[in-house]
């Protein structure tokens, strides 16, 4: 769904076909000839359909499953920018990089990234990207972890502080836990809600707002597991409905919901959880849903 801006489409393709596809044909019909695409870990840009091109099959020689997936877009004239989400297997060539090329690690990485589009009459003439490439040289092993401890010790820590954030937040109420692990730019990140829920501040209403709808609130942690700076965990909650929540006037009805987070950990701290859950299920014990 493009919204009315065609350009949008061009910008998805670029993705999907050229980055994720190495599609030649592909860059050959959305590509102008003097297309140009900059990097700012790259000191000289790549230029051209045939320039690109090579740069796309350098990356799929060194990640045979290198892939490139878009999340949000912005479009507005010519331009189009987007934020995503890339990585790969390093099993194949060397990567060439401005620290040198990079033989094969064996390594799986992933980062996010942005790149601004300018796009004139159904062609690409201009790509700006921006990525995580410290995180690309950390995950692959190039460089060594900012704070020289022990990778399996660092897994335990992060979910230990997840443990926390369930338990001492979410479930017992203790809002000054919440400066204390989360970053001051932490995010939640739910469908229920129209947009991140940012800051120390935000995150503390939405935790009031939580609990006065549900003051018996318990999670309960059924799975969890750690990866890099990553930990996802599949949680239970129950309580009894007691305020509004959602729009549902109070109706004393015991709820049962289940869900799966993905927490973002950088320097000690959460800086993002991502949630999904039963929400339509919810909605029905809320009696807001024909069960």
């Amino acid at each position: 769904m493009t919204k009315g801006n065609p350009n949008k489409a061009i910008a998805r393709r670029y993705f999907h076909e050229i980055m994720t596809q190495a599609n030649k044909d592909t860059a050959y019909e959305l590509l102008t000839p003097d297309f140009i695409f900059t990097l700012p870990t790259h000191p000289e840009p790549f230029k051209g359909p045939d320039g690109f091109i090579g740069l796309v099959e350098m990356l799929h020689t060194a990640f045979p499953d290198f892939y490139i997936d878009p999340q949000d877009m912005v479009a507005n004239g010519d331009w189009v920018a987007t934020r995503w989400r890339g990585g790969g297997t390093h099993t194949g060539g060397p990567l060439l990089t401005v620290k040198g090329n990079i033989e094969a690690t064996g390594n799986f990485f992933e980062i996010d990234g942005m790149t601004w589009h300018t796009i004139k009459d159904g062609k690409i003439t201009e790509s700006i990207g921006h990525e995580d490439t410290l995180g690309l040289m950390l995950q692959l092993g190039v460089l060594p972890s900012t704070n020289g401890q022990d990778p399996n010790a660092q897994l335990a820590e992060n979910e230990a502080l997840v443990q926390r954030y369930f338990q001492d937040i979410m479930s017992e109420g203790k809002l000054e836990v919440i400066e204390e692990i989360l970053d001051p730019q932490f995010a939640f990140i739910i469908p229920t809600q129209p947009a991140p829920i940012s800051g120390y501040d935000n995150f503390r209403g939405f935790v009031q707002y939580l609990r006065n709808a549900f003051p018996d609130i318990k999670f309960t942690v059924l799975r969890q597991m750690a990866e890099g700076n990553k930990v996802a965990s599949r949680w239970q909650i129950e309580g009894t409905h007691n305020g509004e929540f959602l729009g549902a006037a109070p109706t004393g009805n015991h709820i049962k919901d289940f869900g799966i987070d993905i927490f973002t950990i950088q320097q000690g701290k959460i800086v993002s959880v991502h949630v999904n859950e039963n929400d339509f299920g919810l909605m029905q014990q809320l009696g807001v849903i024909p069960a």
